[in-house]
C-alpha cells in the first residue's frame, strides 16, 4: 500500500499502515482493569519484572512509540538515575551513558564504556557508534547498578539491553512516516513473511532527514565593524543576506536490517541477523560560550592572539565572537595559518551480521550460542574556538572491527534451582586517526623542548606570518598533529549464575565471573611514540536474597561487584604523559521493593544502593612546564599542574585515582486508576563523596594540587537529582476508533561536564513534550500530532572547557529548539 503524507510545516504527523504485533509476547495479558505484567530476560530466561530482584526500567516498543523517541540517548529521559546524552562534537558520534553516578564520556578506545550497550546480546566495545537509531526494537531493558557477573566488562555502572522483534512469518507489515519541523521527513517500514513452514524472515529500514538547528554566520559579513581585516571566507560565497552560511545539527540517516528465523524443530531455533547503518549527519551543533584566556599576555594562547592575529587581521580572538544566539556559531573548520579546511560532520556506517542458535537439549537442560561481527567507520571534526581562526581545530577518522562469541548452558535442578554457565570470548581492532590544528605558540618551542629535529614535515607547520621576527621559523610552527593509534584487545571470561529457592517465597542469588582482558597499543601521534601492553585479570561476584510477602510484593537485597579494565592516556603532549592507566573496581550494595496494589492499579518499585568506588580513574586536565624553570613569583610565569614556574606552559593531560563512594535511591510509579487514564513517573537521587575530589588533592602530599580547581564534588554528567511523569488518558471516539492525548515531562537538577572545568558547569531544566494520537478500531492506522520541547526551553546537552589545559575556549552544544 502507497500513502502520501501531506507535508505541514510546523506539525508532526506520523501515519502507520498495517501494524500488527509481530513479537515474541513482550507482556503478559493484564487482568480487567489492571497494569500489564512486562516480561524480560535480564538474566538470559524469561521472567517478570515484578519477580526479579533487580532495579531494571523496561521501555516496550508501544511506550518508545508513544514517547516519540527516535535515538538511543533518549531513553534516558524513562530511567531514574540515568544520564544519556549525545557527545560534543569532538567526541564524534558517541553515546554518553552514566548510570548511578557510573559511565565513560570520552568516545576513545583507551577506555571501557562505563554502561554496557548489548543488541540481541552482542556487545558494543566501543562508546563511538552507541548513538544509534532505535529500529524495530521489542523493548529496551536498563538494568541499573554494576553486572559484572552477567555481562562483565564495561558494566560497571549497568546494561542497556535492546531486543529486536523476531520475525514471525504472518505475512504482515508497517509504515510510518513522519514530517515536521526543519523541513523533517522520517520513514519507517517493514514487513514480516514466511518463506518456508518453519523459516521466517522481517525486513525494515529506516530514513530520517532534517535540516540542522544552528545556523554557520560568516563573521565578517555580520559584524564587519568588528572584523578588522578579515575578510569573509572565501568558501562562503553562496551566502544570502543573512550572513548564513550553512548549518550543524542536521540528520541524515539510513539504516536497514533483515532477519532470518529458522525453527528447526520443537527443540531448535537459529535467529540470525544484518543490521546496516549509514549517518552522514552534519557536524554537531556546538557553539563557543566563554573565552578564558589561563595568564594574559604571557600565555601561549593570548601571545598567539596578541602577536599574530592582531598585527595579521587587527582584531584579537577574544569574546566577540561568542554568538548572541544559542543557535549560532562561527565556526568554519579552516586554519588560516596552515591553508587546512575540514569538513564539518558527524558520519557514521556501521554494519553488523550476527546469529544465535537456542537448543532445548533435555526438559530441564538448554544451550545458546551467540557470534557476531561488526564493522564500523567514523568521520568527524569540530572547530573548538567557533571563529574564523584556529584556536583547535580536529578532524577524526576511527575505523572498528571486531568479534565476539558466547556459548551459555542453562537449566533447572531438583525443581528449586535455577543455573546458568557460560563463556565469553571477544577480539577487537581500532584504528584512531586524527589531525589536530592548534596555533603555533608554545608547540613550537614544544619542538626544541622535547629536542625533536625541526623538520617534522608531519607534525609542526610552519607559520606564514612569522610572530616574532628573527626568531627561527621552526619555533613559531604550527602543530600539526596526525595521531595514528592501533589498538587490538581481547577478552576471554567465563562465568555462573544460580537461584535457589530456599522456599516457595524465599529464594538465595548467587553469581561468579572471571575476566582476562589483552590489550596492545602502538600509539603515534607525532610528538609521542610508544607501545602500551595491558594484561588484566579480574573476579566479580553477586551475592542477593529476595523475599515474596505476599504474591504482589517482593522485597530484595544485594551486593554486587563490577569493574573496568586498565587503560591509557590518549591524548599525551609530552613523551612522559604516555602512561597506563589503572583499572577501576566498585562494590555495591542494594536494597529493593517491587509491589503491585489495589487490584494491580498501582505499581511501585523502589530501591536504595550505596556504591564503594574503591578504584575510580578520572581526568584531570592542567598545564605543564618545559625547562627552563623560574623562581616562584617570577613576573609573567605561570604555574603549572606540577608547581613549576614558566612563561609558557604546554598543555598536560593525566589521569588520577579519585575513590569514592556513592549512594541514592529511587522510584518508578505506574498509576492506572481508571481504565482509559494511565500516569507514570520517575524520581532518582545520587549523592557523592570523594576524599580526593573534595580536597583537590590527586598527588597525595595533603596540600590542592596547583593550578588545579576542582568545581564539583559530584562526578562528571551526573545530576544529583532527576524525574519524569507522563500522564495518557484514552477517549473512545465512536465506531470503535480511540484518541489518546499524551504530555511528557522530564527534569534534572545541575549538571557539571568534568571535575576541574571551571566553566564546565550547566543549570538544571524540565522538557514538555505533547502527544495527540488516533488509533483506528482495530489498531491497523494510527495518526499523531505532537511537539518536543513546546516550551523552548534552553539548556546544555553537554560542554568541553579547554581552558584546563591552558586553551582559552569553552564551548557547549544546546539541546534541540522547541519543535512540532
Amino acid at each position: 500500500m502507497k500513502y502520501t503524507v501531506p507535508k505541514i510545516r510546523g506539525l508532526s504527523l506520523a501515519v502507520m499502515s498495517a501494524i500488527v504485533a509481530m513479537s515474541s509476547a513482550p507482556t503478559v495479558a493484564a487482568e480487567e482493569g489492571a497494569l500489564e505484567e512486562v516480561i524480560v530476560t535480564a538474566r538470559y530466561r524469561e521472567e517478570k519484572l515484578q519477580e526479579i530482584p533487580l532495579a531494571i526500567t523496561a521501555i516496550t516498543s508501544e511506550e518508545i512509540e508513544a514517547r516519540s523517541f527516535s535515538a538511543s540517548y533518549e531513553l534516558g529521559y524513562s530511567v531514574p538515575n540515568a544520564s544519556f546524552r549525545p557527545a560534543q562534537a569532538a567526541f564524534g558520534n558517541t553515546m554518553t551513558a552514566f548510570i548511578r553516578g557510573v559511565g565513560q564520556n570520552d568516545f576513545d578506545f583507551a577506555f571501557e564504556p562505563g554502561v554496557g550497550v548489548y543488541v540481541d546480546d552482542v556487545y558494543q566495545p566501543f562508546t563511538m557508534g552507541t548513538q544509534m537509531d532505535l529500529l524495530d526494537l521489542e523493548r529496551v531493558e536498563v538494568l541499573r547498578g554494576p553486572q559484572g557477573t552477567l555481562f562483565g566488562r564495561g558494566s560497571i555502572g549497568g546494561a542497556i539491553r535492546m531486543e529486536s522483534k523476531k520475525p514471525m512469518g504472518d505475512n504482515t507489515g508497517f509504515i510510518n512516516a513522519t514530517t515536521g519541523e526543519y523541513d523533517r521527513v522520517d520513514v519507517r517500514a517493514g514487513y514480516d513473511f514466511a518463506i518456508m513452514d518453519n523459516l521466517f524472515a522481517r525486513v525494515t529500514g529506516v530514513s530520517k532527514q532534517r535540516d540542522g538547528y544552528q545556523k554557520v554566520i560568516d563573521f565578517a559579513c555580520a559584524h564587519p565593524e568588528q572584523a578588522g581585516t578579515l575578510a569573509a571566507n572565501p568558501r562562503d560565497l553562496n551566502r544570502g543576506n543573512d550572513c548564513k552560511t550553512g548549518t550543524q545539527g542536521g540528520e541524515d540517516v539510513t539504516g536497514a536490517r533483515g532477519q532470518l528465523r529458522w525453527v528447526i524443530n520443537n527443540d531448535v531455533e537459529a535467529n540470525f541477523a544484518v543490521d546496516y547503518q549509514n549517518d552522514t549527519s552534519e557536524a554537531k551543533a556546538d557553539t563557543l560560550l566563554a573565552v578564558n584566556y589561563q595568564n594574559p599576555p604571557f600565555d601561549g594562547f593570548s601571545f598567539w592572539s596578541d602577536n599574530y592575529l592582531v598585527p595579521k587581521y587587527g582584531i584579537p580572538y577574544d569574546d566577540r565572537f561568542i554568538p548572541d544566539s544559542r543557535n549560532e556559531t562561527y565556526a568554519t573548520y579552516d586554519d588560516p595559518a596552515s591553508g587546512l579546511t575540514f569538513e564539518p560532520e558527524s558520519q557514521l556506517e556501521k554494519t553488523s551480521v550476527s546469529g544465535k542458535v537456542d537448543w532445548k537439549l533435555t526438559e530441564q537442560l538448554g544451550m545458546t550460542v551467540i557470534g557476531s561481527w561488526n564493522d564500523v567507520t567514523s568521520n568527524f571534526a569540530t572547530d573548538a574556538d567557533g571563529s574564523p581562526f584556529n584556536e583547535q581545530t580536529v578532524n577524526g577518522h576511527e575505523e572498528m572491527d571486531w568479534w565476539t562469541a558466547e556459548v551459555r548452558f542453562s537449566g533447572r535442578a531438583w525443581d528449586r534451582l535455577d543455573w546458568t554457565v557460560g563463556g565469553f570470548f571477544y577480539d577487537g581492532e581500532a584504528t584512531n586517526q586524527q589531525v589536530v590544528s592548534i596555533p603555533s605558540i608554545p608547540f613550537g618551542f614544544l619542538v626544541f623542548a622535547l629536542g625533536l629535529p625541526p623538520a617534522v614535515a608531519s607534525t609542526f607547520i610552519e607559520s606564514q606570518v612569522p610572530i616574532i621576527p628573527g626568531l627561527p621559523a621552526f619555533l613559531q610552527s604550527n602543530i600539526l598533529v596526525n595521531a595514528e593509534n592501533v589498538h587490538k584487545s581481547n577478552n576471554q571470561s567465563g562465568y555462573g549464575h544460580m537461584v535457589y529457592d530456599i522456599t516457595d517465597r524465599m529464594k538465595l542469588t548467587g553469581g561468579v565471573r572471571y575476566s582476562h582482558d589483552e590489550k596492545d597499543v602502538d600509539f603515534d601521534n607525532s610528538i609521542v611514540q610508544s607501545q602500551i601492553a595491558i594484561d588484566d585479570n579480574h573476579f566479580d561476584w553477586r551475592v542477593g536474597l529476595d523475599y515474596k510477602f505476599t504474591d504482589k510484593l517482593l522485597g530484595y537485597g544485594s551486593v554486587a561487584t563490577g569493574y573496568r579494565p586498565p587503560a591509557y592516556n590518549p591524548r599525551p603532549f609530552t613523551p612522559a604523559q604516555a602512561v597506563s592507566v589503572g583499572g577501576e573496581e566498585m562494590t555495591s550494595f542494594e536494597l529493593g521493593v517491587k509491589s503491585d496494589w489495589f487490584d494491580r492499579r498501582v505499581r511501585v518499585n523502589a530501591a536504595g544502593f550505596y556504591s564503594d568506588y574503591e578504584k575510580r580513574i578520572i581526568p584531570i586536565g592542567g598545564t605543564e612546564c618545559l625547562p627552563p624553570f623560574f623562581p616562584p613569583g617570577t613576573p609573567g610565569t605561570l604555574p603549572d599542574s606540577n608547581g613549576n614556574f614558566c612563561f609558557a606552559p604546554t598543555s598536560l593531560t593525566s589521569y588520577q585515582n579519585a575513590p569514592g563512594k556513592i549512594w541514592g535511591a529511587e522510584v518508578e510509579v505506574d498509576w492506572n486508576p481508571t481504565d482509559p487514564l494511565l500516569i507514570t513517573g520517575i524520581f532518582g537521587w545520587t549523592g557523592w563523596s570523594s576524599d580526593e575530589i573534595d580536597d583537590c588533592d590527586f598527588n597525595g602530599d595533603g596540600l590542592p594540587d596547583a593550578n588545579v580547581t576542582c568545581v564539583s564534588d559530584t562526578p562528571a554528567y551526573v545530576p544529583e537529582l532527576n524525574w519524569g511523569i507522563s500522564a495518557s488518558y484514552e477517549f473512545a471516539v465512536g465506531a470503535g476508533s480511540t484518541l489518546t492525548p499524551r504530555v511528557d515531562v522530564y527534569g534534572q537538577s545541575d549538571i557539571c561536564f568534568s571535575v576541574v572545568g571551571p566553566l564546565s558547569c550547566a543549570d538544571g531544566y524540565e522538557l514538555v513534550n505533547l502527544r495527540l494520537e488516533w488509533r483506528s478500531p482495530e489498531g491497523a492506522w494510527t495518526a499523531a500530532i505532537g511537539g518536543t520541547n513546546v516550551t523552548g526551553k534552553e539548556y546544555l546537552l553537554n560542554t568541553f572547557d579547554l581552558s584546563v589545559f591552558g586553551q582559552p575556549t569553552v564551548e557547549g552544544q544546546y539541546g534541540r529548539p522547541g519543535e512540532w
